[in-house]
């Protein structure tokens, strides 16, 4: 869930019932367009309801407010319903956390996946490292909802369980298992209304005015000013199968000094980022942290320091720091 917990940095792209189905009632190509249809309704319908995020025994209630204005843009507003008070509000790719009872607004770009919007728009290589098939029909919410099942073809990488609305596409209930296939987290709505016109004042934050006091803090640490195309001389020399480098770059963060090189590996549907940045003060410890389905370690390199996380099991996440290797500079 954005700005739950800050970790120290985003992640970016991309009750509990039994484990995956291993079923087989729909084509592989069938399960393909319906994870199509999933990408594209959870970032193009007007909807609104209450959704409960479930992980760790812990259960999480929220409301969601989402708008899609004539010319496209993206309006979003979400709150939590129990424990702390939270709200999270979006305009396009710019995230708004309002955190209250710390009267904190941590400012980032929208980064981690989250429930209903789970997909990437591009769905390359998921076929190649995920079983997809259809698993009959389920009821979520009052809505008639499609079953979707990813069996991963190896333990480097979560299952899933997705039910979508059979009319809009969109999906009311997520699932994830662990690589033993044990469930690791789910999201699901509980009450839903797709469709309505943009209406502006849903979608305004109501502690925007209160910030504005002194005695609120603006955190823009996680917000990324600057972001350029490079070669960073890091490379892996142990890359786990079936994922790809997606992008690299060097990036500027607000508040600090030096650039921080960033890559993105993907298996089609997974994401793992790697930050790698001049050792601060201190030099931290090696550590593993988990938030949700989130695996975040963190190792001290020479003298930089490398932090890889991503919604992937530990193993394959820790493979790809310990395998990282700086080789140079390009062109020395």
């Amino acid at each position: 869930m954005p700005c739950k917990v800050k970790i120290a940095w985003p992640i970016l792209i991309l009750g509990l019932a039994a484990p995956v189905l291993a079923a087989d009632s729909g084509t592989r190509q069938d399960g393909l367009d319906w994870l199509k249809r999933i990408a594209g309704a959870s970032r193009q319908l007007n909807y609104s309801g209450t959704f409960v995020y479930n992980h760790a025994g812990r259960t999480e209630t929220s409301r969601i407010v989402h708008y899609v204005n004539s010319a496209g843009g993206e309006f979003e507003r979400m709150e939590t319903l129990d424990g702390p008070a939270r709200e999270v509000i979006r305009t396009n790719d710019e995230v708004t956390c309002y955190l209250p009872d710390t009267k904190t607004v941590i400012i980032e770009k929208r980064g981690k996946r989250r429930f209903p919007v789970l997909l990437p728009e591009q769905l390359t290589g998921v076929a190649d490292n995920y079983a997809v098939s259809l698993a009959g029909m389920d009821r979520v919410a009052g809505f008639d909802c499609q079953v979707i099942v990813l069996v991963p073809r190896d333990k480097l990488r979560y299952g899933h369980q997705f039910c979508a609305d059979v009319g809009s596409g969109l999906p009311l209930r997520a699932r994830t298992f662990s690589e033993k296939n044990e469930p690791l987290e789910s999201f699901v709505f509980t009450e839903l209304k797709i469709g309505g016109s943009f209406n502006h004042d849903r979608v305004r934050s109501r502690y925007a005015a209160a910030a504005k006091n002194r005695d609120w803090k603006v955190d823009h640490s996680q917000f990324s000013i600057a972001e350029v195309p490079a070669e960073t001389g890091w490379v892996l020399t142990r890359q786990p199968a079936g994922f790809k480098k997606l992008t690299e770059l060097k990036r500027s963060f607000a508040g600090r000094a030096a650039k921080v090189s960033h890559i993105v590996y993907s298996d089609g549907l997974a994401a793992v980022s790697v930050f790698i940045e001049p050792m601060p003060k201190g030099r931290p410890a090696q550590s593993l942290q988990h938030q949700g389905a989130v695996n975040i370690f963190m190792r001290p390199v020479a003298d930089h320091l490398v932090t890889v996380l991503g919604e992937a099991p530990a193993a394959t996440v820790m493979q790809i720091s310990n395998s990282l290797e700086f080789r140079g500079a390009p062109g020395r």
